[in-house]
């Protein structure tokens, strides 16, 4: 009677093996979802600077963030984009309120409805600079 090797792996070995895929899994997708959440806000933010940046170039040729001398309101060329990213599904959106006669804005994004909760849902930043929430906190 000869006995030849059987080749191949046992129910063991295949156990492990989906045992270490699973803790890997179970590690890195969680990691992975952080660094979306950070970049979606990191994107948001950006779009929020973009935007104060040009209510501040405004500013300086009209003195007011809002409507001019002559009642002309800003341009929606000047004042995109509306949400966050520009295209594609939205993970933010941005709202722009002008006050005191066109001398103080501030600028907001507020998280789409459905995305995954976090400290950077609601974010701002006004014409004195001022960021909601602090610097740092999104990053």
């Amino acid at each position: 009677m000869t006995h030849s090797k059987q080749r191949g792996f046992t129910l063991i070995e295949l156990m492990i093996a989906v045992v270490i895929v699973g803790i890997l899994a179970a590690i890195a997708i969680p990691s992975y979802l952080r660094y979306v959440e950070r970049a979606q806000a990191r994107d948001a933010q950006a779009a929020m600077q973009s935007l104060a940046l040009a209510l501040e170039r405004r500013y300086s040729q009209t003195y007011r963030y809002g409507e001019d001398a002559e009642s002309i309101k800003p341009s929606t060329v000047d004042l995109s984009p509306s949400q966050s990213p520009e295209s594609g599904d939205a993970k933010y959106t941005l709202k722009l309120t002008i006050s005191d006669g066109g001398q103080r804005y501030l600028v907001s994004a507020d998280r789409v409805a459905g995305r995954t909760s976090g400290a950077c849902d609601a974010m701002s930043l006004d014409s004195q600079g001022k960021r909601s929430p602090a610097p740092g906190t999104c990053d």
